[in-house]
């Protein structure tokens, strides 16, 4: 039986807090069937629904799976959460941690604590150390039950080495699609340590439940925390099975968001749980330590000893902007900041880790260095975009006569070839292709690769009117183009008063093609402004003068589109 609310909140006010959770945002456009949209929404508690005891009592929301709290050091109270379906029996209580040290370089404050994976869940009750200093804002991300289901089965037929000497890894594109998609694109830096971490969340979770986990700790990191994408490069849950992070590539210096101050000299790694009192699963460990054993060799690096790293500074950074430190390869998310992550028994296995971690390295294997630039950051489509670069031998001189690849990253994150060039006597290349879709693109010669560079893609768009002049009451129909495919946007003004006031404002999907019927009603001089937008570029078509006449019946009504 469930226990009544200790504050005195009664069920229809414990109702009613749940009925006044935000909206939520869905997440459009994923190549996933529409029950894997995760969805997230926040719940506001007020600071008096706290009781003397420090409890809210049972809060009824809608669905979920996790939970986090925005704003946590503001509220000067230290909270727990335990969770259930209508009904069921509680959850033991969890601790929600504020998530000091993680976040970007330079990053200050944290937006919000760290997401708590509660599994199932329709009700939730708080429990603060004092009465917090305001209302408690709590975020949710929910990932239905049938998108659990699919997420689970994808991530187990996916799990495969998907480069020679790596482990098994379940790639990004299984578990995420379209979903948790990065603000922009990633960015580059220089493995030089991996960081070690648990995500601070709940141990109760099954093997079918890891894929689900991944994607809601990504939604999460997007949209509570603000960051561009997941911060982990990768996670590892308690069974071993190893999860593709942040995007930009395995085989990449991807800076991630996992260990401020740090993350462009580093790879970071996550296990699933809370390991503060119990310690990490050896399945777990196992895989991280296959993992290391081949990613920081892959990048020149062994796996033993220490290194000395730049701190790049942060308001939750261990170190100040500037100083070197001294940092064993392998280290945990404590070594570099304010946080005592990954916990205290996961830290006190790391010696164990980095034992395991060098009987599963990889040989070093010293590759050309490849260089790569684009001759421009932005290109109209359709034009040529120049690609440049240098390919320097393993004994870092030109390499004549090398056989370069330009290839680009497809939508499902596969590299595709879309030029080759040979290297001249300098060991310099060049080489044009047409840019048609904004994305990633790289040089490879052999197994090397340079970082990649990000070109986006300036729409083309074109758009005529059927007519002029036209009555009041009849259409006018807007025909063109929007390559690549997106959304435009039109704009009706009238003259008025010596001024052109807007009249009506839509959007509409665009293909490569495109026909939109607008009706006039009311006479006078009319200025049709159609824009395009593909991604977070926008381009204006000029600007489309159109005369209305009074026809019969009059000048009534106003500006329709269809």
């Amino acid at each position: 039986m469930s226990q009544p609310p200790a504050s005195g909140l009664t069920r229809r006010r414990a109702l009613a807090l749940g009925a006044a959770a935000g909206a939520a945002t869905l997440l459009r456009g994923s190549v996933l069937p529409q029950p894997a949209l995760a969805r997230t929404r926040d719940l506001v508690v007020p600071r008096d629904a706290f009781g003397r005891d420090g409890r809210t009592g049972p809060l009824a929301v809608a669905p979920f799976v996790l939970l986090g709290v925005r704003a946590p050091l503001a509220l000067g109270a230290a909270l727990d959460v335990r969770t259930r379906r209508r009904g069921g029996s509680w959850s033991a209580w969890n601790r929600l941690h504020a998530g000091l040290g993680h976040g970007p370089d330079h990053g200050g404050a944290p937006r919000s604590g760290e997401p708590l994976w509660t599994g199932a869940a329709d009700e939730l009750e708080l429990r603060a150390s004092r009465r917090p200093a305001g209302p408690v804002r709590v975020a949710f991300v929910d990932v239905p039950a049938p998108a659990r289901a699919l997420l689970a089965a994808r991530a187990a037929r996916a799990r495969t080495a998907q480069i020679a000497g790596a482990p098994a890894i379940v790639p990004r594109a299984t578990w995420a699609t379209d979903a948790a998609k990065p603000r922009t694109d990633p960015s580059f830096g220089d493995v030089q340590i991996a960081v070690v971490h648990h995500t601070e969340s709940s141990n109760a979770y099954g093997p079918e439940d890891s894929a689900a986990a991944v994607l809601a700790i990504a939604q999460f990191h997007i949209d509570t925390r603000g960051w561009n994408d997941i911060g982990y490069n990768f996670v590892v849950d308690r069974f071993g099975t190893i999860f593709e992070g942040r995007a930009g590539g395995i085989d990449l210096p991807v800076i991630g968001a996992h260990a401020m101050g740090f993350n462009s000299v580093s790879t970071g790694i996550s296990v699933m749980g809370s390991f503060m009192d119990v310690e990490a699963p050896g399945a777990a460990v196992a895989a991280v330590a296959r993992l290391i054993g081949w990613k920081l060799p892959f990048h020149g690096i062994p796996v033993t000893g220490d290194t000395v790293v730049v701190s790049g500074g942060g308001s939750q950074a261990r170190y100040p902007y500037g100083q070197s430190v001294t940092l064993p390869r392998i280290c945990g998310h404590r070594d570099v900041g304010s946080t005592n992550c990954p916990g205290d028994q996961f830290y006190l296995q790391l010696p164990a880790l980095r034992t395991r971690t060098a009987a599963h390295a990889q040989p070093i294997v010293l590759r050309p260095m490849v260089s790569l630039a684009a001759s421009t950051p932005r290109s109209g489509y359709g034009r040529p975009v120049a690609f440049s670069g240098t390919v320097l031998g393993t004994d870092r001189t030109p390499q004549v006569g090398g056989r370069v690849r330009i290839a680009k990253q497809s939508p499902s994150g596969a590299w595709v070839t879309i030029a080759r060039a040979v290297t001249d006597a300098q060991g310099d290349y060049v080489v044009s292709a047409p840019w048609r879709r904004a994305g990633l693109v790289r040089a490879e010669v052999g197994d090397a690769t340079s970082l990649p560079v990000s070109v986006a893609v300036v729409p083309a768009l074109r758009v005529t009117a059927d007519t002029t002049q036209l009555a009041s009451g009849e259409r006018v129909t807007l025909s063109g183009s929007l390559r690549p495919k997106g959304t435009i946007e039109v704009v009706i003004q009238r003259r008025s008063g010596g001024r052109w006031r807007i009249q009506r404002r839509f959007t509409r999907r665009a293909g490569t093609s495109f026909a939109v019927p607008v009706r006039f009603g009311l006479a006078g001089s009319y200025r049709v402004l159609v824009s395009g937008r593909v991604g977070d570029q926008r381009v204006h078509a000029a600007p489309i003068a159109l005369k209305v006449g009074g026809g019969p019946g009059g000048a009534v009504g106003g500006v329709d589109g269809t």
